[in-house]
C-alpha cells in the first residue's frame, strides 16, 4: 500500500446502507376500484411530504397515470431486466472502487451515508477523473429531490477552453445489441435534472437547514459508533479539532467540496450496455434544454402537489398501453375508448350508416 494509499483510505472505500429490503406488493393485488382517489396530494400520500426521487420526476415522461398506479400499488415488482441492469451498475462501480457494507441505526445515520458518499464523489472525481454513483440533492419548487448521478466524468470536450469539461452520464441497458435511435423523452428529464441539481450545489444556493427542516433531522445529533469512527477518521484532522461527528458538520464539508468544483457541461450522455453480457455498445448526446426542463418541471410539480390529476397518454402514443398491466382498469384508456365509440356513432348518425364516398 503506498504513502498515499494510508493518508486517504476513504478515497479508495465507498460506504453503503446496510438496510431491509422493502417488500413491495404484487401489482396484481391492486383493486379494480384503483382509480378512486384520496383527498391527499400524492407527495403527501405516496412519500409523507418528504423526499422525491429524480425518478419521481422523470418516469412521468412516459405515462403520468401508469406510475401514479404504480405509486398507489407501492412500486414496480423488480424484473429480471431490472435486476441484470443493478448487476451492471454494480460491476460499473466496483470497478473505480470498493464498497463497504455499515449498519444504521438512525435517519441522520442514513442521511449520513449519503453525504459521505457525495464527499466522496467529489474526491474521487479529482483523483480518478471519474466517479460513480454520485448522490446528489436539492429542491425543485419548494420540494426536495434526492438522486443519484450514474457518472460524472472529467474530460476534454472543446480545444478552446481551459479547463476539462464535467460530462454527466447515464447508463441503460438493452436486450437488444445496438443503441436506439433517439433518447427517450424520460431520460433526457432524468439527465437534465441531474445537471440542474448538481449546478445549484456548486454554485451553492442551497438551504441545509430547510433541507434538515424538510427530512425532519436533527443536524446535531451524532452518528452511531461505526459512521461517527469513518467521519472522524476522514475529516476531523482535516476540517477541525472541535469537528463532530454529525450532519451539521459533514454538510460544511460538502459545501466545501463543491466549492472546488465547476457547473457541468451542457452536452449530457447516455452510455448503453449490452444486457446479456454488459458489452458497450455506444452512447448518444443531447444538450441541455433549460427552458423544456422548467417547462416539464412546472408541469409534473402540479401532479404532485396535487394541483391536477395525472394524465394518459396521447393518442400518437396509445401503443404504450399494450404492454400496461393497469390497462383493463385505467381510467384515461377506458375514457378514451369511450369518446371513441361516441364518435363513431355520432359519425353514423350524421351518415345515415352510409359508407364514405371517394373520387375515382
Amino acid at each position: 500500500m503506498t504513502n498515499k494509499e494510508k493518508n486517504f483510505p476513504n478515497f479508495f472505500q465507498k460506504y453503503k446502507l446496510m438496510r431491509k429490503i422493502m417488500v413491495i406488493r404484487n401489482n396484481s393485488d391492486v383493486p379494480s376500484d384503483i382509480k378512486n382517489q384520496e383527498e391527499k396530494s400524492p407527495h403527501e400520500r405516496f412519500r409523507d411530504s418528504k423526499s422525491l426521487s429524480v425518478t419521481d420526476f422523470s418516469s412521468l415522461a412516459w405515462c403520468e397515470l401508469q406510475q401514479h398506479y404504480f405509486f398507489i400499488a407501492g412500486g414496480r415488482k423488480e424484473t429480471l431486466a431490472m435486476k441484470i441492469g443493478s448487476e451492471i451498475h454494480n460491476k460499473l462501480e466496483l470497478q473505480e472502487h470498493d464498497i463497504i457494507s455499515i449498519p444504521t441505526h438512525t435517519k441522520e445515520d442514513i442521511w449520513g451515508i449519503k453525504l459521505y458518499n457525495l464527499i466522496f464523489g467529489i474526491d474521487s472525481l479529482f483523483i480518478n477523473l471519474k466517479t460513480r454513483e454520485l448522490p446528489i440533492f436539492g429542491f425543485v419548487s419548494g420540494l426536495f429531490v434526492f438522486g443519484i448521478i450514474d457518472q460524472i466524468e472529467m474530460k476534454p470536450v472543446f480545444d478552446d477552453i481551459s479547463r476539462d469539461e464535467l460530462i454527466i452520464s447515464d447508463t441503460k441497458t438493452r436486450t437488444k445489441q445496438y443503441i436506439p435511435k433517439y433518447v427517450p423523452p424520460s431520460v433526457k428529464f432524468q439527465l437534465m435534472l441531474y445537471k440542474k441539481l448538481f449546478d445549484e450545489l456548486v454554485q451553492g444556493t442551497f438551504d441545509e437547514m430547510k433541507i434538515f427542516q424538510t427530512l425532519d433531522l436533527n443536524p446535531d445529533l451524532e452518528f452511531s459508533k461505526e459512521l461517527a469512527n469513518i467521519v472522524n477518521i476522514s475529516y476531523k484532522e482535516k476540517e477541525m479539532k472541535e469537528f463532530k461527528p454529525n450532519l451539521r458538520n459533514l454538510m460544511k464539508v460538502v459545501i466545501n467540496s463543491f466549492g472546488k468544483v465547476w457547473k457541468s457541461c451542457n452536452i449530457l450522455e447516455v452510455n448503453y450496455k449490452f444486457q446479456k453480457d454488459g458489452s458497450d455498445l455506444g452512447s448518444k448526446y443531447f444538450d441541455y434544454d433549460e427552458n423544456q426542463l422548467d417547462n416539464y418541471l412546472e408541469k409534473t410539480v402540479k401532479y404532485w402537489k396535487g394541483d391536477r390529476k395525472p394524465e394518459g397518454v396521447p393518442i400518437e402514443d396509445a401503443w404504450k398501453c399494450q404492454n400496461c398491466e393497469f390497462a383493463d382498469n385505467c381510467e384515461w384508456r377506458l375514457n378514451k375508448i369511450k369518446e371513441r365509440e361516441q364518435n363513431k356513432r355520432a359519425l353514423l348518425e350524421i351518415t345515415n350508416g352510409q359508407p364514405k364516398l371517394r373520387l375515382n
